[in-house]
């Protein structure tokens, strides 16, 4: 077998694999031979039919089975040989069938990991934002406020006063455009929580101060669509106040705690809880904007092509993602109508960026000599066993099962990469509205 390597370019190869004739003569000769045994062939026994006539009734058949036989056999030797390594499944390509007597050549095209230089310093001491995140009292008890909103009861207003913030006005409405009624637009005994939020602002603010009884108009500008264009129209509305109510909380004891979950015996209970809640939640947020900002960084660490495979198959993904995101929504991926071609097209340009620093990442795994432990497998199955409520050592059987180690590996390889890379960075704790302006701006940018 001759082997000779072409680089296309920094990161595809292309093998033309030379196969000697002795060894497509052989492989023609038993493919013959596998067929004269099983052949019906009318006018002549199993296993007797003359080789001549195998060829007339197999031989296009028994080239095809050739080809694919040498090209199996070949590939991964000639890959070895050349002491490459590719990053997704290869490509083939040949003139023509094998034929006896003759040399047969095909070639392999595939990726290969890029090759470049990387300074230790070009990722070491620059600066991560993180967010100041707290479960701190305050935010508990919004949290405890919140599950007590969602046990509250509506009782009429007793006091003399008029509707304020926090009420529930009850409502019958009618809508107008000009002076002729909306069709559907009127409906009775409507509830508007002041201050939630529900409904249109002018509505708010026409039913704050207003007493059972009251008649109030409001006039509000929506949008709409028509022949395409986007129109504004005026719809005014006619409120009529049927009564007005208020929100009655249960009170914050042990009592309540129960009725949240038998699994809290005491109020105690539940604010534990909501704090351990509340600080794997900011965790998760934390590493989630730290992640975020380290590969936004190390992106542009490395000037390399992208192999086109990893990002075709990033593209992929993202494109199932979507259409699981949109099942997860009861929609059809099919019905709606989606273009395929147009979506692959608007993802290229963020599965090239994720790629690109997948790349850079795996070549500091690289330098930093990172690699992955007994003791960072038996932690993350630990971890998803408490996720999952299954013991650690059915999670582990499950990966081995399902062929998962593999990409068990390469989540436990990225998130040390990552936590080496934040050791040696600046870490500076910032407001969360200061990481989400910046996360705003850059979305801008992009969509420029």
């Amino acid at each position: 077998m001759k082997v000779n390597v072409e680089q296309i370019n920094t990161v595809k190869r292309a093998l033309t694999v030379e196969v000697p004739a002795a060894e497509v003569d052989k492989a023609i000769e038993k493919l013959f031979a596998k067929h004269g045994r099983k052949a019906k062939i009318k006018g002549f026994r199993a296993g007797k039919v003359p080789r001549a006539v195998l060829e007339r009734y197999y031989g296009p058949q028994v080239a095809f089975e050739a080809a694919e036989v040498l090209v199996t056999e070949h590939t991964n030797p000639a890959i070895d040989e050349a002491g490459l390594s590719p990053l997704a499944q290869p490509e083939f390509d040949f003139d023509g069938p094998p034929q006896k007597g003759q040399d047969f050549a095909f070639k392999v095209l595939f990726d290969v990991r890029p090759q470049f230089d990387l300074a230790p310093e070009s990722y070491k001491g620059f600066e991560i934002k993180e967010p100041n995140l707290v479960a701190g009292d305050e935010e508990i008890n919004k949290r405890l406020d919140d599950l007590r909103a969602r046990q509250a009861m509506l009782v009429p207003l007793e006091e003399d006063r008029p509707a304020q913030t926090g009420d529930v006005v009850v409502v019958d409405y009618q809508s107008f455009e000009g002076d002729e009624p909306v069709e559907g637009g009127a409906a009775e005994n409507v509830d508007v929580e002041l201050g939630a939020g529900q409904v249109r602002e002018e509505i708010e603010v026409a039913l704050v101060k207003v007493r059972p009884g009251d008649e109030v108009e409001t006039t509000v500008r929506i949008e709409d669509k028509k022949d395409g264009a986007d129109v504004t129209k005026d719809v005014r509305f006619k409120l009529v106040v049927k009564a007005i109510k208020k929100k009655l909380l249960p009170d914050l004891d042990d009592d309540f705690a129960r009725s949240v979950s038998p699994q809290f015996e005491t109020l105690d209970a539940l604010r534990q809880r909501i704090r351990q809640d509340m600080e794997d939640a900011f965790a998760r947020e934390k590493d989630m904007q730290v992640r975020r900002q380290i590969l936004d960084h190390i992106r542009e660490l490395g000037q390399f092509d992208l192999p086109d495979s990893l990002v075709a198959q990033e593209v992929e993904n993202m494109v199932e993602s979507f259409k699981a995101r949109l099942r997860q929504n009861g929609m059809d991926p099919d019905a709606v109508g989606l273009d395929a071609e147009k979506l692959a097209t608007d993802f290229r340009p963020e599965a090239e960026k994720k790629v690109r620093a997948g790349i850079v990442l795996g070549r500091i795994s690289e330098v930093e000599n990172v690699d992955v432990t007994e003791e960072d497998f038996t932690a993350h199955y630990e971890k998803v066993s408490a996720q999952t409520g299954q013991p650690a050592d059915v999670i582990k059987e499950i990966y081995n099962k399902n062929n998962m180690m593999g990409s068990v590996i390469a989540q436990l390889l990225e998130e040390k990469t990552l936590q080496a890379i934040k050791s040696g960075a600046i870490i500076k704790s910032v407001d969360p509205s200061e990481l989400a302006q910046e996360m705003a701006n850059d979305q801008a940018r992009e969509q420029e």
